[in-house]
């Protein structure tokens, strides 16, 4: 009876700090206004070259940025206790380097059902001839992204579903946390390129520590490019907004064939590696 009262007491705390941390991510409008001094994380950092529309309609929000023709498009899964609009400077940011960017307002969304939900009513917009989505979303480069409890619901929607082509998770939290909580992580199933991110303070330690990280890494399969990294000195509920110059360049590539985003990643002189505001960086690059 003690153990069961421990383990209770111990997810009771930890959900308690996940909850905490998700609910209060400060991503303030003007977050994406300092300057960083690697030049690649800098013009990640700083919006694009897109103006944004939003639309909210079917329980989904759709930021939309105003170019010609087909667009890749992004799903934001959502943290512990949040909703798409918590989000609204990161998903606008994104948009602005011309993606469609999708979040809906499931607060618990770590099956990654939700996200697949959203994802449905999103395609089904682009091939209604009356929508303002209408032939604006390629579907054969769609991303998903997700940070703490969402970064899980990011994993498993990409686990399963093969249209996904790029991953974006931030802060996953580790096996021990996820058992707890009766979570579930299907790593294993993930066969598309693969960003993970954490930060190192305290809280951030406890959910997503470098040993989880690499595990996580470790678990994809050895065909599909993956990089490791973590922001030094960066809280959990921070990662998210402080990580998105890097998110952005990693879907640039992947989605877009952008050569310039590649550079923080891959070959001798990748700025990720070399960039003192991240640390415990590791790359696999079929």
């Amino acid at each position: 009876m003690t153990g069961e009262m421990i383990r209770f007491g111990e997810c009771l705390l930890r959900w308690g700090t996940l909850a905490y941390c998700s609910k209060f991510p400060a991503v303030r409008q003007f977050y994406n206004h300092k300057i960083y001094p690697c030049p690649v994380e800098q013009k990640y950092h700083a919006n694009g070259y897109c103006r944004v529309r939003y639309i909210h309609e079917n329980g989904v929000h759709v930021f939309l940025p105003d170019i010609i023709g087909k667009r890749p498009m992004i799903v934001m899964v959502n943290g512990t206790g949040l909703k798409a609009l918590h989000y609204r400077p990161v998903f606008e940011h994104l948009a602005s380097w011309g993606f469609i960017v999708v979040g809906n307002d499931d607060s618990n969304a770590w099956s990654g059902d939700s996200a697949l939900q959203s994802l449905e009513v999103a395609l089904a917009m682009g091939q209604t001839p009356s929508h303002d989505l209408y032939q604006c979303i390629d579907a054969d480069k769609l991303g998903v992204v997700g940070h703490s409890q969402g970064s899980l619901g990011a994993i498993n929607a990409a686990s399963k579903d093969g249209r996904f082509k790029v991953l974006y998770a931030a802060s996953v939290p580790k096996q021990s946390l996820v058992q707890n909580l009766r979570w579930r992580c299907e790593i294993e199933n993930i066969h598309i390129p693969t960003l993970l991110v954490a930060g190192t303070k305290c809280i951030d330690q406890q959910i997503s520590p470098l040993a989880s990280m690499r595990a996580l890494g470790d678990s994809i399969t050895t065909d599909s490019p993956t990089v490791v990294g973590r922001l030094a000195s960066v809280e959990h509920r921070f990662v998210l907004h402080e990580g998105d110059a890097y998110m952005t360049a990693w879907l640039r590539y992947w989605l877009c064939g952008d050569q310039y985003a590649r550079t923080a990643f891959f070959g001798p002189k990748a700025e990720l590696s070399h960039n003192p505001r991240w640390q415990d960086v590791s790359v696999r690059h079929a």
